[in-house]
C-alpha cells in the first residue's frame, strides 16, 4: 500500500469533525487550504484492509482518504513549492470536479488521474461546494458560479507562488464552468501567470454550447492556450444537465456535435469520461489519450487512437474504443 498525498482549496464549510470524509460540507464557506493523504492499494487483500471488511473487492481497489490536514495558505503554497523542487520537471496537475461529488471522491479522483497520468510532479485540486447528490442539479449550478472568484484566487496564488514550469488543468462536467472562468479572467488580469498553463482539458463540459462558441472559445484561444474537449453525451454528469437544459451542452456528441475554431473536440462517447477512480488496471481510453497529449505534447492529428471526422461545422477526432 502507498500513501499519496495531493493539496487542495476548497470553499466548503468546514465542520467539527475530524473523520476526513465528513471535515467539509457541502455548504458554502471562506476559501481555506489543506492536504490530503489517500491510500493507493495494489491488489484486493490490501484493500480490504484500508477500506475495512465487507466492501466489495472492485471498489475496494480503489484510492481511500486517510487524513486531512488544514493549512494557511503561506505554509500550502510553501509545501507545494518544496514539493515540485523535488520532481524533476516541476509538473503541477490541478483538477476541478463537477456535479454531484462531494469533497472526499474529488480528492480520490485526483489521486487516481496523477497515477494514471503518471505525472512527474505534484497533484492539487479545487472543491466546490457541490451537494454530492444527484437531486441537487440546480443547487449545484447556484454554487459552481459562487465558487468561480474562489478557483481564480486559487490559480492566482498557484501561478504566482508556486513556480511550477507546467501547469495542467483538468476540469470535469459543470466544474468547467468554474474552470474556464477562473482562467479567462486570470489571463486578463495577469497574463504573464496564465503562459505557466500548458494544457487546459475540459472533460465533459456542462456549458451552453452557444456561449461557448461566442464568448469562451474565443477568449481560450486569445490566451494562447490549448484547450481539448472531450465530448459524450452520455457521460452521467451531461446526461443529468439534458433533464435540466434545454440547450446544447459544450461537451454533447452525436449529430449536433459541437465544433470551435483554434479547440481540439474529441468524440469520446465510446468509452467512459466519468474520471471515476477505477480499480488498477482499467484505465479508460480518455486518460490513456491525455497521457499522450501531456507527455508527448502531441495535437491530436498526431496522437494515435483517434480518428479524424470531417463533418460540416469543420473537423473533430473520435476516440476509438481499447
Amino acid at each position: 500500500m502507498a500513501v499519496v498525498k495531493v493539496f487542495f482549496a476548497t470553499d466548503r464549510a468546514r465542520t467539527s469533525s475530524s473523520d476526513p470524509y465528513k471535515m467539509f460540507s457541502a455548504k458554502r464557506g471562506p476559501l481555506s487550504f489543506g492536504s490530503c493523504e489517500v491510500a493507493i492499494v495494489s491488489d484486493t487483500a490490501e484493500a480490504g484492509k484500508a477500506q475495512g471488511a465487507g466492501t466489495p473487492p472492485k471498489a475496494a481497489s480503489r484510492p481511500a482518504l486517510r487524513r486531512v490536514v488544514a493549512r494557511e495558505r503561506a505554509e500550502l503554497m510553501n509545501q507545494l513549492r518544496g514539493a515540485l523542487s523535488k520532481s524533476g520537471k516541476r509538473n503541477l496537475l490541478v483538477f476541478v470536479h463537477g456535479y454531484n461529488i462531494g469533497f472526499a471522491e474529488a480528492a480520490r479522483r485526483t489521486v487516481q488521474l496523477n497515477q494514471d497520468l503518471n505525472l512527474d510532479g505534484v497533484a492539487a485540486f479545487f472543491s466546490w461546494p457541490s451537494k454530492g447528490r444527484s437531486d441537487a442539479f440546480t443547487a449545484d449550478e447556484s454554487d459552481v458560479e459562487w465558487a468561480q472568484p474562489d478557483l481564480k484566487e486559487f490559480l492566482k496564488e498557484l501561478t504566482l507562488k508556486v513556480r511550477a514550469k507546467n501547469i495542467y488543468l483538468i476540469g470535469h462536467g459543470m466544474g468547467n464552468r468554474a474552470l474556464t472562468k477562473a482562467f479567462i479572467y486570470l489571463n486578463s488580469e495577469r497574463p504573464e501567470l496564465a503562459k505557466q498553463v500548458r494544457e487546459l482539458v475540459l472533460v465533459a463540459p456542462d456549458l451552453d454550447a452557444d456561449l461557448f462558441r461566442s464568448e469562451t472559445a474565443p477568449a481560450l484561444t486569445a490566451a494562447s492556450i490549448r484547450t481539448t474537449i472531450y465530448a459524450s453525451s452520455r457521460d452521467p454528469a451531461l446526461k443529468a444537465a439534458q433533464k435540466y437544459q434545454d440547450y446544447v451542452r459544450a461537451g454533447d456528441s452525436g449529430p449536433s456535435q459541437p465544433i470551435y475554431e483554434g479547440i481540439d473536440t474529441i468524440d469520446a462517447s465510446r468509452v467512459d469520461t466519468s474520471l471515476a477512480a477505477q480499480a488498477k488496471g482499467e484505465r479508460s481510453s480518455v486518460l490513456s489519450d491525455l497521457h499522450r497529449l501531456i507527455h508527448d505534447g502531441k495535437k491530436a492529428n498526431e496522437r494515435s487512437g483517434l480518428q479524424a471526422v470531417n463533418d460540416v461545422s469543420g473537423r473533430y477526432w473520435r476516440l476509438k474504443k481499447r
